[in-house]
């Protein structure tokens, strides 16, 4: 706590100079104290004339509830920072000019306050975790593990090229399904809007006529009219429904149970039970790789797998390996309804041949292979069956408006 007491924060000055070129010279420079911006402005070859920390105003006050950093710009980031390090630039330095070439504000921001702390002896693992909107604790824990080997700048380039492989896979997904949710929200909007907008039009016409209804028109009004009697109720009754929900999934059984409960559904189980192998597999080579213990290893590759109930599991793993057990027994023991037993085969072989974080990589882009192929069998499945969905909804409507018409049609030719 002492420590971080002494931290010595980056401060915002304006200056006035002169040049022998230009002339006066006005400007901004980020510094620890004014000492250090005079020596900022001599290397820059500037006479100073006035130096004064800005102040700050309500309008510096920053509104970063709405704001967020896309994963492409992490990505961006960890690239060139990873790229800077192994060069041999120091980590200021590096973030600095990293910064520079941000262009979304959040981030921006983010830098700033990480550049201030690392300026000021924070290590960067420490500082990044002050910013969980930015950098997730998958991001802090591995570079974290980095900095206690004294391998950041192996770490860091690793970690890219896992982002880069995890914003594939995602992207990869978002694309599959892309077209399917396009086409039932329309679906979705095209019906509500038939049944509470067009069809009780209908409905007056229908009943000065008093011919009896059809079925699927009784059935459609009588939708719209509970819809319209008990509204209140019903959006009162969603709202606290959400957040009932949201504030299960804020306490740590409610996650456990939920991710617990996703395993199990038919379809989606599966694909999330892939997507968590492959993330922990795909982190605990990177962790490998770059020399990190396997403790340490085992101990964040297990937080990032995605799922709560198979974290607890790998948590397990972890304390059992802590233990002085093998690593494949241990995830045999503790995932063997989680792991396929061809996964928990490979990864006892690699351990037994020396080769862990090869195997790893084999795994991870095997199971990757995998969850692929299933989202293209999931879209080649779903784009029939939303046509037939859609059929029925449209035949339903039609049927529920054309009926009574061709009824009144009769009615009137036999009268």
């Amino acid at each position: 706590m002492a420590s971080e007491k002494k931290i010595k924060k980056l401060t915002v000055f304006s200056y006035i100079a002169t040049n022998a070129d230009s002339g006066v010279v006005r400007g901004e420079l980020r510094a620890i104290g004014e000492d250090s911006v005079l020596i900022q402005l001599e290397r820059m070859g500037l006479e100073p004339v006035s130096v004064s920390e800005r102040k700050k105003s309500i309008l510096d006050v920053d509104i970063t509830f709405f704001e967020k950093v896309p994963p492409t710009d992490i990505y961006n980031f960890t690239r060139q920072l990873s790229v800077m390090l192994k060069a041999g630039v120091p980590l200021v330095d590096a973030l600095d000019s990293v910064h520079s070439d941000q262009s979304n504000p959040l981030l921006n921001k983010t830098i700033d306050a990480v550049i201030d702390d690392v300026s000021g002896g924070m290590a960067l693992s420490k500082s990044m975790s002050r910013h969980p909107k930015v950098f997730n604790n998958m991001f802090v824990n591995i570079v974290k593990a980095g900095e206690s080997a004294g391998v950041l700048d192996m770490v860091m380039f690793q970690l890219a090229d896992f982002i880069a492989h995890d914003l594939k896979l995602t992207m990869g997904i978002k694309q599959a399904i892309r077209y399917p949710s396009i086409v039932i929200g329309i679906t979705l909007m095209v019906g509500v809007f038939a049944v509470t907008y067009i069809l009780p039009r209908f409905s007056a016409l229908f009943s000065s006529t008093r011919i009896e209804l059809p079925l699927p028109t009784r059935i459609l009004l009588g939708i719209d009219q509970f819809t319209q009697d008990n509204w209140a109720g019903i959006i009162f009754f969603v709202l606290f429904f959400i957040l009932v929900f949201w504030r299960a999934l804020k306490t740590k059984e409610g996650l456990y149970q939920w991710h617990k409960f996703i395993l199990t559904l038919p379809i989606f189980g599966p694909l999330a039970q892939k997507m968590s192998i492959s993330r922990f597999c795909h982190v605990l080579d990177t962790l490998d790789r770059t020399g990190v213990p396997i403790l340490e290893a085992l101990d964040i590759a297990g937080k990032t797998a995605g799922n709560a109930f198979i974290e607890d599991r790998l948590a397990k793993v972890h304390a059992d390996v802590e233990m002085g057990k093998k690593v494949a027994l241990s995830i045999q023991r503790h995932t063997h309804d989680i792991f396929p037993p061809h996964v928990l085969k490979m990864i006892q072989v690699g351990e037994e041949a020396g080769a862990m974080d090869d195997m790893l990589k084999e795994i991870g882009d095997m199971t990757d292979a995998e969850v692929q192929d299933r989202v293209l069998k999931l879209t080649a499945t779903l784009e029939p069956l939303i046509t037939v969905i859609m059929g029925i909804m449209i035949l339903t409507l039609s049927l529920a408006i054309f009926l009574p018409i061709w009824d009144m049609y009769e009615a009137l030719s036999t009268s």
